[in-house]
């Protein structure tokens, strides 16, 4: 289990503070102590049924990546999502469509 990091609360205040500056949204709000906790449980971020996904990147990069997701108010594991979601958004329809004929390259051309 993640150790949580006691300057989240900070960050999530500036950056609802600096949101509301700048015109972004709100973050949402956590989710009631009192709220069902079959509610909660679906709410909650799962791993079961994903794959890992990572890569090594400098500490000079890594610094960057962090004050990134420290300033948006989200974990670098959300951070990274998005980047990779408005990636797909973006380049999705060709990467879907590379992949695919790869796909059909290694059944045709099996070893």
């Amino acid at each position: 289990m993640a150790k949580p990091n006691p300057l989240s609360a900070v960050a999530a205040q500036v950056a609802e503070s600096m949101g509301h500056a700048q015109g972004k949204p709100k973050p949402a709000p956590a989710a009631e102590p009192n709220s069902d906790p079959a509610t909660a449980a679906l709410a909650k971020t799962s791993r079961e049924g994903k794959r890992f996904l990572g890569y090594y990147v400098e500490p000079s990069r890594h610094e960057e990546i962090k004050q990134a997701a420290l300033d948006e108010g989200i974990q670098i594991q959300e951070l990274m999502r998005q980047a990779i979601d408005a990636w797909m958004d973006q380049n999705g329809t060709e990467a879907v469509a590379a992949v695919a004929r790869r796909r059909v390259r290694r059944l045709a051309n099996p070893k």
